[in-house]
């Protein structure tokens, strides 16, 4: 059993701990909405009144706070309350010049200090299944590995690098981004095509449009745009895309178009779809 203090126990947070307490550790919860925090208590969580009691004593410390200046707030509030040996475990997602200043920081004042976001959703976390990446002093990151293994089978040590586990996450957020914005243009044309959009879904059963970031993405990243689908043709669909959406608001195709004709214009219109990227990747 392992004492944990845990601070930021929103709907994600909230789930780790649920799993933590399962595994058996003794958790001390804060978050700045009390009544969050006090949900715990009948799975068996303590609740502190401040960060630094949520940490004294514990061997390692778990957050999921919301952005870079939360993070660095707390720690600055909870570092003088830390044990000699404590291990601190940041969940959040933050910017990578934000952990790329605040790792080597805090290790070189003796604070033992991780980067380590996540891919899970709050009932993943319960589960104990998805990513945790994590960045930092592989010396750490050793002492602390078996527990984040109870957290999840998939721990992801990128390296000492203190900024890429968090490029990695938002470069995975941006994906789930781009993949809602392109369902939500898939319903704009559906609508002004009079399809339901469960229907409109139904073509993804079959396609599935997930293997391009791999293949086409491994391409684009050699900066190889000998053509498989050519960005004169694609630009053709494009077109027929806006149209059928038969001026529904779209979210993310029309700028598309914008950066397909930028290409084009370039010298690009015989060369594949993936020189879209040519401009950011010379």
């Amino acid at each position: 059993m392992a004492t944990v203090g845990f601070l930021g126990t929103g709907l994600l947070g909230s789930g780790m701990v649920e799993r933590m307490l399962r595994n058996g550790d003794a958790v001390t919860v804060w978050n700045r909405t009390e009544a969050k925090a006090r949900a715990l208590e009948p799975l068996g969580a303590k609740v502190a009144a401040s960060p630094g009691e949520a940490v004294a004593g514990a061997e390692r410390v778990h957050m999921t706070l919301p952005d870079d200046g939360v993070v660095d707030r707390v720690v600055d509030d909870l570092r003088r309350h830390l044990g000699k040996d404590a291990i601190v475990v940041d969940h959040s997602t933050t910017s990578p010049r934000g952990a790329g200043a605040r790792i080597p920081r805090l290790n070189a004042a003796g604070v033992r200090f991780l980067h380590a976001p996540v891919f899970m959703s709050p009932q993943m976390a319960r589960d104990g299944v998805g990513i945790i990446l994590v960045s930092g002093p592989r010396a750490v990151f050793d002492d602390v590995k078996p527990a984040l293994e109870t957290m999840t089978g998939d721990v992801w040590y990128i390296g000492e690098e203190p900024d890429r586990a968090a490029a990695y996450k938002i470069f995975g957020n941006s994906m789930l981004f781009v993949i809602a914005a392109g369902v939500a243009d898939v319903f704009a044309m559906a609508k002004g095509l009079g399809i339901a959009p469960a229907d409109a879904l139904a073509v993804f059963s079959k396609f599935q449009p997930g293997g391009v970031i791999k293949a086409r993405g491994e391409k684009m990243a050699r900066g190889d745009f000998s053509a498989t689908f050519e960005l004169t043709m694609a630009r053709k669909d494009m077109r027929l895309m806006l149209e059928a959406a038969d001026g529904q608001p779209m979210v993310v195709l029309p700028s598309i178009a914008e950066r397909m004709d930028r290409a084009i214009a370039s010298g690009h219109g015989k060369a594949d779809l993936g020189a879209i990227a040519a401009e950011v990747l010379r």
